[in-house]
């Protein structure tokens, strides 16, 4: 995993792409497809309310429409990311780069990485100066990756295993 350079005789680690396994991109979209049926069932529900309680039907329609909206919205959004099937996590000599994050983290910012495995899932938590500058999406993840302190990356849902990620994170790190 490592790339020897005859001219100076040092050891540069090679970059590692990771791309989402195929059940966790179907998965997504079909969470956001029942989420979307959940809510148009809402709206069906608050149309026929109308009838028997006039008061209470216009919130319940109000709350489905704008539901299925937001739902088909991120169902679009789901499907579009399962068909690009670009690298979600790339780890260079340029830095750290979770796409669902949006910036990459590069080496000379990163205070330090830690391995966390509650259960089955294994996160990698990059602790950087400032975080929140190198999330690109949404004010709530920018508020949650500042309140933690670090950007955390979800390793196990990828087709490369967490355990050579984490070892090209470090290495890279290392060359750093």
């Amino acid at each position: 995993m490592a790339v020897r350079s005859c001219a100076t005789d040092e050891v540069t680690p090679r970059a590692v792409e990771a791309r989402l396994m195929p059940w966790a991109a179907t998965m997504r979209a079909v969470w956001w497809a029942v989420g979307l049926a959940v809510s148009l069932t809402f709206f069906y529900f608050g149309l026929v309310m109308g009838s028997f309680v006039p008061w209470l039907a216009l919130p319940i329609t109000v709350i489905g429409v704008l539901a299925a909206l937001y739902c088909a919205w991120r169902l679009w959004r789901a499907m579009q990311a399962r068909k690009l099937d670009a690298p979600v996590i790339v780890i260079g000599p340029e830095g750290f780069l979770d796409r669902r994050f949006g910036r990459a983290v590069p080496w000379q910012d990163v205070a330090g990485l830690e391995v966390d495995q509650p259960g089955t899932r294994t996160f990698l938590r990059v602790t950087a100066a400032d975080p929140a500058r190198f999330v690109a999406r949404g004010r709530m993840l920018r508020r949650r990756v500042a309140r933690q302190g670090a950007l955390v990356s979800c390793l196990s849902e990828m087709d490369v295993s967490p355990a050579a990620l984490v070892a090209a994170a470090e290495a890279h790190k290392a060359a750093a």
